[in-house]
């Protein structure tokens, strides 16, 4: 019985885009000496993973992919790893244990679907825990990973009551033998922290970059203005849609009200600006680089 990572021999890589190949680069380049299998529906996507040494063996065929797996890592949109899940749990070998964590950036829904699987078919021997890295890119293929993607990134792990302590374990150790930290939180904790900290900056860059699309004049638009500042601010609107679409609806519940607060903000800096009050707009705006400048 596997206890911990150092005894996990073979990796399989479900999706294979920026994440799950600086994953893999990540094991390689820290020591890992067992297998890393990439598995995915796009041979052209594993070919380059191949070839960037990213993995040992890649595969479009589920079930090869999975049955000599110890350890399953998943990297597709948060939609589709509940049904992930159950794919691989009825494709493994009957009893053999076996490890299964994603990538995903929402975790309350798919944790409670997963658990409620996993429970009601009486998959003793698939462990499940969900993990999040705080780390990646607006940009998502395997081409863009880099084996230090994960230094120094908080990896937060969100088990529920249905987690063995053996999983936990086992995906802590993942996460920082290839450099991260690791947080452990619940998954409704997760789900609500990450909203504002991830969801809510990027809808709101993409708002941004709607908006000035539509500021011009006859000649000009703003948008061929803009330069370090706009760019800094609206990278992470270049997101995939896909996987950001499934993370908003995902987690509405809590990212509703914090945009609703956000409208509220600048509703009440709308006012300051109409009556020109410049101590509360120089306040505000103080205060507001009080707090960036606390970020490390």
């Amino acid at each position: 019985m596997i206890v911990k990572f150092q005894q996990i021999k073979n990796i399989t890589i479900l999706g294979v885009g920026l994440i799950g190949g600086s994953l893999g680069l990540a094991l390689k380049e820290n020591g890992f000496k067992g297998q890393i299998t990439g598995l995915g529906r796009r041979r052209e996507t594993l070919n380059i993973a191949l070839e960037h040494n990213v993995v040992d063996f890649a595969t479009t065929d589920f079930k090869s992919g999975v049955e000599k797996a110890d350890l399953l890592i998943i990297g597709t949109p948060v939609s589709l790893i509940p049904q992930m899940v159950k794919r691989i749990s009825e494709q493994a070998p009957p009893k053999k244990p076996l490890f299964i964590t994603d990538v995903g950036s929402v975790k309350t829904q798919v944790v409670r679907e997963i658990d409620n699987f996993l429970s009601d078919q009486d998959y003793t021997h698939i462990h499940f825990v969900g993990s999040h890295p705080m780390a990646g890119s607006e940009k998502t293929s395997v081409a863009e990973a880099r084996s230090n993607l994960f230094n120094n990134a908080k990896c937060i792990i969100t088990p529920s009551m249905c987690t063995s302590p053996t999983a936990i374990q086992v995906v802590k150790d993942l996460w920082e033998f290839i450099g991260g930290y690791t947080i452990v939180l619940s998954p409704t904790d997760h789900d609500y922290l990450v909203a504002g900290a991830s969801h809510l900056p990027h809808l709101i860059a993409s708002v941004l970059t709607q908006t000035t699309q539509s500021v011009q004049t006859k000649s000009l638009r703003a948008l061929e203005l803009a330069a370090t500042g706009f760019r800094d601010t609206t990278r992470i609107a270049a997101g995939s849609p896909e996987i950001w679409r499934d993370i908003f609806l995902q987690n509405s519940e809590f990212l509703i009200p914090m945009v609703k607060s956000t409208i509220q903000t600048l509703e009440q800096l709308s006012t300051l600006l109409t009556n020109k009050d410049s101590t509360k707009i120089e306040e505000f705006l103080a205060q507001a680089k009080e707090i960036r400048d606390t970020l490390q």
